[in-house]
């Protein structure tokens, strides 16, 4: 049996585990630079904000009822997050974390499923604050419809066990879920799916796997395989390097400055490379882009990007920096308002892997340097120390007019008692 534990508006519900101004009232979490609604309480949701939604498009509602509109605040999602993960992690050995606030647990062992899904959302409420629902099921597609099920009718208290429901009742909650709606079907799926008749999740389990496999593909046909039963999915508990590593933002407001994109790279090289170090892999390949907004058509477009080769292969910020910068400088155009840059981290390799040489030798010499600083950023803040080219409060960075304080990463921001 495998379990998906997801938390209940996990942005919203991490902002009010600091800020009890924020319970019982319709409260939202935008996206980058503000623009968008990301997350929203129960109570914004009755109002009839959409998820997605621009902030501009909701403003009435959330004027005429006072929501409390927060901007994201990355750093206290992801240490909660990590939080969370790390309790869910006693229930089980074989743990997958699917997204910051999702979990998939190997439940095998346990005979009392609903006494253990209540046991782990009382835990997750008793040590953290967060209010979560838990699906249970045969298969990961199962445990998916059943955390679903959870979160949606509250008649199963923030629990539901497929097994422990009779099957012309589960048919019947699957006849009423549309396709789309299921775990792995998208939109545009869906509309395939309905050319074949297709538009429940009921009819989907009904459909016939080989068929499904030759006409949309095997990943179709292990879902129907999954709706019946059969798990073809695994959970995967180890952990994933990345074999990629983007790090990129649209600015707060537009840049024509030079050295304000020397700022940006700068700071978005020492973030990719700190990731590279934290998972042990080197890169091979660096590359650095700039855009214009696509959308704003009374300006001059322009879109540019350049790989740069590192040879040897490395996760040292200053050497990445340098062929960064160098980078910039060849793809940089004057009097151009830029919106967005970034920079990738590619060909990533396990350091164990490389073979050493003389170049290799005096970069991992260099590299102690680097392995400092990330040691005191680590125990004191992450810009305790930082490159000349890395400003602390960027006037190109995001806008985000309604952060909240980081609590628990930063020592400038912990809650003060009197």
């Amino acid at each position: 049996m495998i379990a998906l534990v997801d938390v209940n508006n996990f942005y919203v519900s991490c902002e009010r585990l600091f800020n009890p101004y924020l319970h019982d009232r319709p409260v939202v979490v935008l996206s980058n630079n503000d623009g968008c609604i990301i997350s929203r309480s129960q109570e914004a949701k009755d109002l009839g904000i959409k998820m997605g939604q621009p902030l501009f498009q909701a403003i009435t509602i959330i004027k005429k009822y006072n929501v409390q509109v927060l901007s994201s605040n990355y750093a206290l999602y992801a240490d909660i997050s990590s939080r969370v993960m790390t309790l869910l992690s006693e229930f089980t050995d074989i743990q997958e974390v699917y997204s910051i606030d999702e979990c998939f647990l190997n439940m095998n062992g346990y005979h009392d499923l609903p006494h253990i899904a209540q046991k782990i959302r009382k835990k997750l409420w008793r040590y953290l604050r967060m209010p979560a629902c838990v699906g249970i099921g045969p298969t990961k597609v199962l445990a998916k419809l059943a955390n679903r099920c959870a979160k949606k009718d509250p008649y199963w208290q923030g629990s539901f066990i497929t097994t422990n429901i009779a099957e012309d009742k589960m048919n019947c909650i699957m006849n009423s879920l549309v396709v789309d709606q299921l775990w792995g079907i998208g939109k545009s799926l869906s509309l395939k799916l309905q050319a074949e008749d297709i538009y429940s999740a009921l009819d989907l389990k009904k459909a016939n796997p080989i068929f499904m496999r030759k006409k949309f593909s095997i990943n179709m046909e292990r879902i129907v395989y999954e709706l019946n039963g059969i798990s073809c999915f695994m959970i995967e508990s180890f952990d994933t390097k990345k074999k990629e590593i983007r790090c990129s933002r649209s600015f707060g407001k537009k840049v024509t400055q030079y050295s304000d994109l020397v700022e940006a790279i700068t700071t978005f090289v020492s973030r990719a490379s700190f990731k590279a170090r934290s998972q042990n892999t080197i890169s091979g390949m660096i590359i650095i882009f700039v855009t214009t907004n696509p959308f704003d058509k009374r300006v001059r477009g322009y879109r540019a990007n350049i790989a740069i080769p590192l040879e040897p292969p490395t996760n040292h910020t200053t050497i990445i920096i340098k062929a960064a910068l160098r980078g910039l400088n060849k793809i940089y155009k004057e009097n151009i308002s830029y919106t967005k840059c970034g920079v990738i981290l590619s060909g990533l390799t396990e350091t164990e892997k490389l073979q050493e040489n003389l170049t290799f030798l005096r970069n991992k010499e260099a590299g102690m340097l680097v392995e400092t600083m990330d040691s005191i950023n680590n125990k004191f803040d992450k810009y305790s120390l930082r490159l000349g080219t890395q400003p602390l409060k960027p006037t190109w960075g995001m806008r985000q007019l309604n952060k909240s304080q980081s609590y628990t990463t930063s020592w400038d921001d912990l809650l003060h008692v009197n």
